[in-house]
């Protein structure tokens, strides 16, 4: 547990670095490193600050399906969907209900998504098409923790004997042209697609020195252009519910006073926020339904009470067990997108 919570609070960190931590033996770290990875209970992602590579907008898409429709068909045709679509980094498909993640580089590109959803899913596709809405954030508009924060999830869980992790709060970002060479291009696709892979191993995609390949590593890491973080697979231990509220705000409560008085677990709780001045949205990870029910009320009591949502707040709600990923985290096909694809087109 204490590695688990180690690795989900700073992925960065080493065998020996969470042994001193805790009070562990550098070699057991290593083993029970090696044993959540092989079992597939945790997984590296490197995190691409989109917006430092020219992207305008991260977008959520949720919608729901015909209740009809056999369930292993839509499942089917939303992973060809993904598959066909770059820009989604993240999405679930469960019973009736579709979410999806996306980063696009300008409304273009959105319209864009928004008419190939539309196009993919006639036809015979037409009965697995969600009725899907979409809200967009402009980063220079919104505050996002674009690296998924589990960390607090997985101190409360496993109820540990040790100080709570630091919340990562949602940020403001501002939109920046990418300052890198082909090479620094070429390398941070395989870092992003590769994540598991040692500098010795990308060097041979890149064809590139290992020198050179932990040379860009570290300058993306140090200019906040990629960033490691560790996913654990909670599903696996016992969670039961992902619920992902979306919430519109009155506009007559300042932005500023809304976050600083807001609940802690409203943010602290969520894995991805999204958030702009009118609306946001907050991604959880539950273990049992009846947590969720508890959670959600001493939430939801303090925003009714303050009398901040201008409707109700809409829930989508995919239990685990029934509940297939389209993608989780995976940031390599927008990259290559952004980066190799579009720059030949």
């Amino acid at each position: 547990m204490k590695v688990i919570f180690g690795l989900t609070e700073d992925a960065s960190r080493t065998d020996a670095q969470i042994a001193d931590l805790y009070g562990l033996k550098k070699g057991t770290v290593a083993s029970i490193r090696r044993r959540l990875l092989d079992a597939g209970a945790i997984s590296y992602v490197n995190v691409p600050a989109f917006n430092k590579l020219g992207c305008e907008l991260i977008c959520y898409h949720v919608g729901t399906t015909e209740p009809s429709e056999r369930s292993d068909s839509k499942v089917s045709h939303y992973l060809e969907f993904c598959a066909r679509s770059p820009q989604i980094f993240q999405g679930l498909i469960g019973g009736s209900s579709v979410a999806l993640y996306t980063v696009m580089r300008n409304a273009t590109e959105y319209e864009e998504f928004v008419q190939e959803h539309t196009k993919f899913f006639s036809g015979s596709r037409r009965g697995s098409k969600a009725r899907l809405s979409s809200t967009v954030f402009p980063f220079t508009l919104s505050k996002t923790t674009l690296v998924p924060n589990f960390a607090m999830i997985v101190h409360r869980h496993f109820q540990l004997d040790l100080p709570e992790p630091k919340c990562t709060m949602p940020s403001r970002a501002d939109v920046e042209t990418p300052d890198l060479s082909d090479t620094e291009k070429k390398t941070l696709v395989a870092l992003v697609e590769n994540p598991w892979m040692s500098d010795r191993q990308v060097s041979s995609l890149v064809r590139l020195s290992r020198q050179a390949v932990t040379r860009i590593r570290n300058k993306l890491a140090d200019e906040g252009i990629m960033t490691l973080a560790c996913v654990p697979r909670l599903y696996k231990w016992g969670f039961d519910l992902c619920a992902v509220a979306h919430p519109r705000f009155n506009m007559e409560i300042p932005w500023e006073k809304r976050l600083r008085s807001q609940p802690r677990d409203s943010v602290e709780m969520s894995f991805l926020t999204l958030s702009k001045a009118d609306e946001s949205v907050v991604s959880y990870l539950v273990a049992k339904f009846a947590d969720y029910s508890e959670q959600m009320e001493n939430i939801l009591a303090w925003y009714h009470k303050m009398e901040v949502f201008d409707e109700p707040p809409e829930i989508a709600l995919f239990p685990l067990e029934r509940c297939t990923e389209l993608r989780t985290f995976e940031y390599g096909p927008a990259t290559r997108h952004l980066l190799l694809e579009q720059a030949r087109a």
